[in-house]
């Protein structure tokens, strides 16, 4: 003969495992999948922002182009927005100033690591300088 109290508890637990369950699977807004990398560049005299900077994101080997943008006009950026962002791994922001009127401030370097982790922002900061380009030899 069974007992009605096991009953009760096998259809409490089946009810009660369903609604987790619904919960749980509830896809009208996917869970994050892609991480975001955002650049700041500045003027370290001013600490305004360097607009039109090319900025370059690598894969790890600092050799695979993965993303690029130019710096807006507020000197920020942010990798992969038309993609959602960018997968989860570890990456090098390249900063190119060829040609341009700007130089890495004392201690900066233009390859920074950069780990881009689901569902966080990173923000990576340059800080520049301003150079006369072309101007008098000898001078």
């Amino acid at each position: 003969m069974r007992k009605p109290g096991r009953r009760l508890f096998f259809g409490t637990f089946v009810a009660l495992f369903s609604a987790v369950a619904i919960a749980c699977t509830d896809f009208s807004h996917p869970p994050e999948a892609l991480g975001r990398i955002q650049v700041l560049v500045v003027d370290s005299a001013t600490n305004v922002g360097v607009p039109n900077l090319p900025m370059t994101l690598y894969l790890e080997d600092k050799t695979t182009a993965w993303r690029a943008l130019f710096t807006s006009g507020d000197g920020s950026g942010e990798f992969g927005t038309k993609d959602g962002g960018v997968i989860p791994g570890k990456f090098t922001v390249f900063l190119d100033l060829t040609g341009k009127s700007y130089q890495l401030a004392a201690g900066e370097e233009n390859f920074k690591p950069v780990r881009s982790i689901i569902g966080q922002t990173v923000t990576v900061n340059f800080k520049l300088h301003k150079v006369v380009l072309g101007g008098p030899p000898g001078g």
